[in-house]
Formats: C-alpha cells, sequence, structure tokens
C-alpha cells in the first residue's frame, strides 16, 4: 500500500517544529500535529492554506489571530508558543490538546440517543463563560463560538480555540468574516462588526441549549436560511424538545437567545450561576412519562357518580388513610389495559384522534379529604405537544350523566382505500389508520403526513432510530420502484430520528402553507429542500403510480397510498 502523505507540508520542519499529520481543515487554514524537536513535545501548528498565501488581507488577519490569542493567557483558552513566516508560510504553534472537539461528543450522544449530565453540561459551559469573560475582558470578540471550536482534552480541561473570526475592539477591525449560522447572533447576522460581548454569550446559549435538548435551536439546509431565522424567529421552547427540563431551565436559555444583546446576560458567569441555580433545583417531572390513551367509550358511557351532595367531612386526622393512591393505581391499570388491547387488535389504534383535546365527557367527582387541593388523577389523552395538566379544583357540583353524542364511539375507522383523491379532513380531525400491520414482536411506530408539497415523518415510538437505515421510493403499477429517496439525504444534517422528533422533505415554491403536522409542533430534526423536477419526489401524484413503499435496510415494511394524506408503518 502506498503510504506516501500527499500533503507538502507533512515531515517538512519549520524552525524547531516538525510536522507529521493532519489534525483538521478550515476555511482559511489547516492544523496540524506536530513535534518540539528541541523539547521533545508534541504541538499543534496551525499554517495559513495555500489559496490564501499570496492575498495580503488573509495573512494579515491570520498575524492579528496570532496576535490577539498570545496575549490571552487563560486556562481555559488555547495557549500560543510561537509564531513566524518562512517564505510566506505564515505559521503559529499552540498547545497540543489530546482528546476531542464538543461536536464530536455531541454527535456521539444523538447517535446513542442521549444528552449530556447536567452536572457536565454546567462543567463545559462555566469553562467556556469564564473564558469569554476573560477575553472580553481584555477586549476580544470571539464572533465564532461553536462545538467544534471547544476541545475537551482527556485530563478534562475545556479549551476555547480559533480566534480567526476575533473582532479586536483595541484595534478596530473591519471583522468582514461571516461566522457559523447556526451559533449565530441576530445582531452579527445582519452586520459582522455589529458583534459585542453578548455576541459570544448568544453563541454560548446556542451551545447550552443543544447540550440539553439535543439540537440546535434553528435548522436549515440554507445557511442564509438559519441565519434569517436567528434573526425573525423566536427557539422552540426548550422543553417542547426535553419536557424533563425546569421552567425555570427554558426560562435561562430563552433570555440567553434574546434576539436583543442587551435583555440577554451581562456576563457569561451570570449566566452559567442562573443556568446552575435552575438545573439544581429541577425536580423529576410528571411530564416525563408518557401519559395514557383516552379510556375507551365503554368507559366513558357509564353512569358518573355524583358524591357532591354527600356531606363533606372534616379534614383528615393524621391517623386517616389517603385514598388518592388507590384511585390513580386503579385508573391507571384500567387505562393501560385498554392501551393494551388497542395495540393488539388491528384497525383499533388511530394515531390522528390524539391531535384533538376531547370535551370530557365523564369526570368523577371526589371530595377533598385534606385542605390542601391534590393533583387531578384525571389520565389525559395522548396529545403531540406538553401542557400542563389540570390540578384539582376545591369546588364540588352535581355532574349530569354525558349526552350520547359526546360518546366516542368504537366502530372502526374507514380505511386509506376509501378516501377521496385528495384528503380533505383537516389534521385536527380522525384520519384513516394503518394499512400495514406488525411484522415484528417489538416493532416501532412510524407514522407519514403529506401532500402535493411534502412529506412529514414522526417517530411515534419510544426508541431512537437511525434514520440512514430508512428509505421510501414510489411503487410503479408494474411492480417495480421508482424516484428512491434514501434517509441519508436527511442523516447528513442529523442522524438519529428521536421519539416524538420529525424530519420533512418539502418541494420549494409552494403556493401556499405547507402542512407541518401539530404531532411535528413546527419543529424538525432535519430538512431536505427539493426542486419540483427532483427525481426524489416519491409521494406526489402520477400516472402508473398509486402507492409508495417504505423500506428499513432495504426490506420492505408497509405500502402507502398516495392518495390517503397519511400512512402508518412499523420498523424493528
Amino acid at each position: 500500500m502506498n503510504t506516501t502523505p500527499t500533503d507538502p507540508l507533512i515531515g517538512r520542519q519549520l524552525s524547531t517544529f516538525r510536522i507529521e499529520r493532519v489534525l483538521g481543515r478550515g476555511g482559511m487554514a489547516q492544523v496540524y500535529f506536530g513535534m518540539d524537536v528541541k523539547l521533545q513535545r508534541p504541538v499543534a501548528i496551525k499554517v495559513i492554506d495555500a489559496r490564501h498565501r499570496s492575498k495580503p488581507a488573509y495573512a494579515q488577519r491570520f498575524i492579528k489571530e496570532a496576535r490577539a490569542v498570545a496575549r490571552l493567557r487563560h486556562e481555559n483558552i488555547i495557549q500560543i508558543y510561537y509564531a513566524d513566516d518562512e517564505n510566506g508560510l505564515y505559521y503559529y504553534v499552540m498547545d497540543y490538546i489530546d482528546g476531542e472537539d464538543l461536536a464530536g461528543m455531541l454527535s456521539a450522544c444523538a447517535a446513542r440517543g442521549d444528552l449530556l449530565p447536567a452536572a457536565e453540561v454546567i462543567r463545559i459551559g462555566r469553562a467556556l463563560a469564564v473564558a469569554l469573560d476573560f477575553a472580553h475582558s481584555q477586549g476580544i470578540i470571539h464572533r465564532d463560538v461553536k462545538p467544534s471550536n471547544v476541545l475537551l482534552a482527556k485530563n478534562g480541561r475545556v479549551v476555547l480555540t480559533d480566534f480567526g473570526l476575533a473582532l479586536d475592539l483595541q484595534q478596530g477591525s473591519s471583522g468582514e468574516a461571516f461566522g457559523t449560522p447556526h451559533y449565530m447572533p441576530p445582531e452579527q447576522a445582519r452586520r459582522s462588526t455589529d458583534a459585542v460581548p453578548q455576541s459570544d454569550l448568544y453563541s454560548l446559549g446556542v451551545i447550552l441549549y443543544e447540550m440539553l435538548t439535543g439540537v440546535v435551536p434553528f435548522d436549515d439546509e440554507s445557511p442564509t436560511a438559519v441565519a434569517l431565522k436567528h434573526i425573525t424567529e423566536a427557539p422552540p421552547p426548550p422543553r417542547s424538545l426535553n419536557p424533563a427540563l425546569s421552567p425555570a431551565t427554558e426560562s435561562v436559555l430563552l433570555r440567553a437567545l434574546s434576539k436583543k444583546p442587551n435583555e440577554r446576560y451581562i456576563s457569561g458567569a451570570a449566566l452559567i450561576d442562573a443556568l446552575e441555580s435552575a438545573l439544581e433545583n429541577t425536580r423529576p417531572l410528571a411530564e416525563h412519562i408518557l401519559p395514557l390513551p383516552p379510556p375507551p367509550a365503554a368507559i366513558l358511557a357509564g353512569k358518573t357518580r355524583t358524591l357532591a351532595q354527600r356531606p363533606l367531612a372534616a379534614p383528615a386526622g393524621p391517623t386517616r388513610k389517603n385514598r388518592w393512591p388507590l384511585i390513580f393505581l386503579l385508573a391507571i391499570c384500567a387505562a393501560a389495559i385498554f392501551y393494551a388491547g388497542n395495540l393488539l387488535t388491528p384497525g383499533r389504534f388511530n394515531p390522528l384522534a390524539f391531535f384533538r383535546s376531547p370535551t370530557p365527557t365523564a369526570t368523577e367527582i371526589i371530595p377533598a379529604v385534606a385542605a390542601t387541593p391534590r393533583p387531578s388523577a384525571t389520565l389525559a389523552p395522548v396529545t403531540p405537544s406538553r401542557t400542563p395538566r389540570p390540578s384539582a379544583t376545591a369546588t364540588f357540583s352535581a355532574t349530569a350523566a354525558p349526552s350520547e353524542t359526546a360518546i366516542t364511539t368504537a366502530t372502526n375507522p374507514p380505511s386509506a382505500t376509501n378516501l377521496p383523491a385528495s384528503p380533505t379532513l383537516p389534521l385536527g380531525e380522525n384520519l384513516p389508520t394503518a394499512t400495514t400491520t406488525p411484522q415484528f414482536v417489538n416493532y416501532k411506530r412510524l407514522w407519514l403526513y403529506y401532500d402535493a408539497y411534502g412529506l412529514y415523518l414522526y417517530n411515534a415510538s419510544d426508541a431512537n432510530r437511525s434514520i440512514s437505515a430508512l428509505s421510501l421510493e414510489r411503487l410503479l403499477d408494474d411492480g417495480s420502484g421508482a424516484n428512491l429517496f434514501s434517509g441519508n439525504e436527511w442523516s447528513v444534517f442529523y442522524k438519529t430520528l428521536h421519539p416524538g422528533r420529525c424530519m420533512r422533505i418539502e418541494i420549494q415554491s409552494n403556493p401556499n402553507d405547507y402542512l407541518n403536522p401539530p404531532v411535528c409542533k413546527n419543529y424538525y430534526l432535519a430538512t431536505r429542500k427539493l426542486p419540483a423536477e427532483s427525481p426524489l419526489i416519491f409521494w406526489t401524484a402520477q400516472a402508473g403510480s398509486s402507492e409508495f413503499r417504505v423500506l428499513w435496510q432495504g426490506q420492505e415494511m408497509g405500502r402507502c397510498e398516495l392518495s390517503a394524506g397519511f400512512c402508518e408503518v412499523f420498523i424493528p
């Protein structure tokens, strides 16, 4: 095998530093692993890219970066040992950090479906906060704070690196560079030189948001579209992505992502102190447990017991037994039995019924047994978004029996084949149930929504799934496939489809509003925009085709009718 290095700098010695291998490449420079031949220690050597060596502006910016970092002597900021140029080859020598960057750690967490522990979020966040506060005190604004510029040493040290886009307030840098859209503050997206110290703290806020929810607040395959979202759109509430977060934690993150710099935290330390306090006060949330489905019609139709006319008992003494745990346990058991029956009975499970918030038709009112109101034991229907559960009320009144029109019948909904060519039912109403049946014992449920301009994939299971294993294709009338769309089209943006999350494909130039199913809450882990003539479009009406099929690792899992607008499939 030919092991001859293709990079002409590998093996070359600059002063007393020998270049051995590439560590990373950026838009302006390469970073190499090297060895200090005098002191016999590993180093990192940053060399200006060959494309820019003849451009004075780039060389000047490279020198400014070296000078800016050289005066920042801090444990959590990369340290520079030496800088020079050799026949127009500008370079400087830095600490070599043996470890990985934060981007790699977050990618590994996403692949496993994990989030970093809160203590680790605070440890990394505090190191970055104090590094930024120190840089700001020296008149330096980083302007490119992002996970790939955060190095995590094996010994636990957190190091902020790559000040190539730094704005030096003392020297009045012009700051032509733009930054990285996913972590860019609104003011910097408008004009790079408008960056202020709070701009770096906004970027830190995005990193904290990503560590605590698993995703960045704004994403799109177009960098310009991402930058525009930072300017014009509010970030998705963190608790809609991670219900285990407390309202206080959400408040801290949203303040860090305020559109106006003066509404953010005044320093990195203030931001991390607030976040640490919010996380320490977090208790296990009821929302972290999946709510049960609504009870069956047979239960709803039963006569309501009216207990409000009974005389209220005096507050219970210390020896009186509390009936609430027993009542709550019995309610859970009844709903769980129904839920299991629906899963095992084909055609009985209708996921789109969860879009509605049905009017309660049968509520058992029980008198209070203590002076302090307790949370209601009423079972909440599964809904696509987390909403506060109703608290118990201290008011008691007679409840009339439910009317027959309010009762959900047990009849099966119509199949997809009976629907008109274009779906006419709104998303909040009942739509057809699955046309496929599980092939596996431990099947995982996926829902697909689609119309003429978009297809939306929702993970309705409780497990992470690698999206690259999925593919979808049009099924022609002769049995052959066409217009294959591979999950790799999504995985370049996000590799894992988490439970309760969506990915989408949308056709450009839609004259109307996109479908955006409520279950997705207008937040998507990955988006693929396609031109109208793209060969990847498989779900739209076309002569000689009435279905598309869903494949998992090349094996067919189910078929969906093009005219249905909704389909449910099961994967291993």
